[in-house]
């Protein structure tokens, strides 16, 4: 699933060495959430479910499994049977005749016979799946409709997009250099984070379901300015930060050897930039599989006087 990339830039002259810490751009309000199926008749009772475990799938017949889920999704009881309201794979539950809906994406090209002669303007082409008295369970059916039965519950993807590009703060990196002066040709740079600065998150309750975004840093790409670009990924993304105890080796993360000094260049440095790839992985608990979201932010404006070194005979 492609999600959209917020890319935030604040420009920063920074030196080897320097710190900097600029803020982040502040929040927007969320829309409450709604939906779910709450909709109750004779021998059906909606609820919520509160005891520990996996929420009791659709069982019976067919080959559609219902979504194990866990403390705190919704449960419905139609017939006699302990079913999830809300199913990843087949949809959503209507109980005015114990069948899950669930949108054909992408839908049928117009004309298609799912449509039963209605302009695509009128309504959806949905999968209908339907359970009968014995507890089977039908093989999904194609149906057009002005609009389905129950509304479907929040789409757990679109809102942990949604409070990831406007509810969490993803500030430019605080960035460590060593060594502190200027650094010299053919000498080790170690380059890292020195605060990744990960924005709070708090849990979002869509219905019964639970979404947590759990931010991480995926890779830091570092533009030295003299032509070459440094990425340091996974677990050693951050890089790791200097201490004196390693004299003059290389950084066993994240590192960068200047070949040529920057005294032909303007000002006499070499100018690029620093960009944070934060993947904002998220789980939902009633096991709906959702892609991580990216988002970049850039600190422009990173500087190197990368010095010459002279041999004396």
């Amino acid at each position: 699933m492609l999600k959209p990339v917020r890319r935030l830039v604040i420009g920063t002259p920074l030196f080897a060495g320097l710190l900097l810490a600029p803020t982040g751009p502040a929040a927007a309000d969320p829309p409450g959430p709604t939906g779910g199926a709450t909709q109750c008749e004779i021998n059906i009772i909606c609820r919520e479910g509160g005891q520990q475990g996996s929420t009791p799938a659709p069982s019976g017949g067919g080959s559609h499994g219902g979504g194990g889920g866990t403390s705190g999704s919704r449960l419905c009881v139609w017939n006699g049977q302990v079913l999830a309201c809300s199913d990843p794979e087949l949809g959503w539950f209507s109980a005015t005749n114990g069948c899950y809906y669930r949108v054909l994406n992408p839908q049928p090209e117009a004309g298609d016979p799912s449509w039963e002669n209605h302009d695509p303007k009128e309504g959806s082409v949905y999968n209908v799946t339907c359970r009968s008295s014995d507890g089977s369970v039908s093989s999904p059916e194609p149906k057009f409709l002005a609009q389905a039965p129950v509304p479907a519950p929040p789409d757990p993807g679109a809102e942990a997009d949604r409070y990831v590009h406007d509810e969490l703060h993803f500030q430019p990196p605080t960035l460590g250099v060593a060594p502190k002066k200027d650094p010299v040709v053919g000498g080790n740079v170690w380059l890292w984070l020195a605060d990744p600065k990960k924005p709070a998150t708090e849990p979002l309750t869509l219905g019964g379901l639970t979404v947590t975004v759990t931010p991480r840093v995926a890779s830091v790409k570092w533009d030295l300015g003299d032509g070459t670009k440094v990425t340091c990924k996974g677990a050693a993304a951050v890089g790791t930060p200097y201490d004196v105890k390693y004299g003059a080796n290389p950084s066993p993360t994240c590192g960068h050897v200047f070949k040529s000094g920057s005294g032909t260049k303007k000002d006499g440095v070499f100018t690029g930039s620093v960009e944070v790839v934060w993947m904002n992985d998220v789980t939902v608990s009633d096991g709906t599989k959702v892609d991580p979201i990216e988002i970049r932010v850039t600190a422009e404006r990173v500087s190197f006087r990368v010095a010459e070194v002279q041999v004396l005979n």
